[in-house]
């Protein structure tokens, strides 16, 4: 029980975080709010969490075939910290350069859920963010194979998006106002996390994978 709770806390966590900086998909749903229309923002919001759901669970299942080709496990890893490194180099970068958010609202001719569909299935960060971050939570014996880990671990993620679109919709301009003005400092703490996480998971892929090419102890049923 407490494995799972430590894991549901991991994810969630890592979901709301990861959601907080301005981006389309929370702006949307702070714009659907302040146009006094709230089943456009749940509609939305459900929408882009049910995709963000379903990708999270090709990325298991993507990771979980990746791992049984033990000679390619370290490339593997690489591969992970590579995305890690990339995510965490794009959020410096635009810290050096003083970027911040600029409110664009694509597909406003959808409706509220086919545009949370269409904006969360094409985002490119999706994927790779959660391979990144599933790899690194199974390298620390957070996440394992049992269905209901998997379960909880998705559920979690659900939640913590959740969470953040709630905070769009409910503090609305007061938050866009508040994380834009610390949009730079935002990049720098996302970018520095993500660059130490990436780090720790090369260190281990270099020093801590065992020359058999297993890094994963086969879980035992409950």
């Amino acid at each position: 029980m407490n494995g799972r709770i430590r894991l549901f806390a991991w994810a969630m966590s890592i979901s709301f975080l990861g959601t907080l900086p301005l981006g389309t998909l929370n702006l949307s749903v702070a714009n659907y709010s302040f146009r006094n229309n709230p089943s456009g923002a749940v509609g939305f919001a459900v929408a882009a969490i049910a995709v963000e759901m379903g990708l999270v669970r090709l990325a298991l299942i993507a990771i979980r075939r990746l791992e049984r080709l033990a000679h390619f496990l370290r490339v593997f890893n690489l591969v992970s910290s590579g995305v890690l490194l990339f995510l965490a180099f794009s959020s410096l970068l635009a810290a050096l350069e003083m970027q911040t958010f600029r409110a664009t609202l694509p597909l406003s001719f959808l409706s509220p859920v086919a545009s949370g569909f269409v904006l969360s299935l094409t985002n490119p960060l999706h994927l790779p963010f959660w391979m990144g971050w599933t790899t690194v939570l199974r390298s620390k014996k957070v996440l394992d194979d049992h269905p209901g880990a998997y379960a909880t671990f998705i559920s979690a993620i659900g939640l913590g998006t959740a969470a953040a679109f709630w905070l769009y919709g409910f503090a609305g301009g007061y938050l866009i106002r508040l994380l834009g003005s610390r949009q730079v400092l935002l990049n720098w703490i996302v970018g520095i996390a993500l660059l130490i996480t990436a780090l720790i998971q090369l260190y281990k892929t270099f020093f801590k994978i065992p020359k058999t090419g297993i890094l994963y102890e086969t879980p035992q049923n409950n």
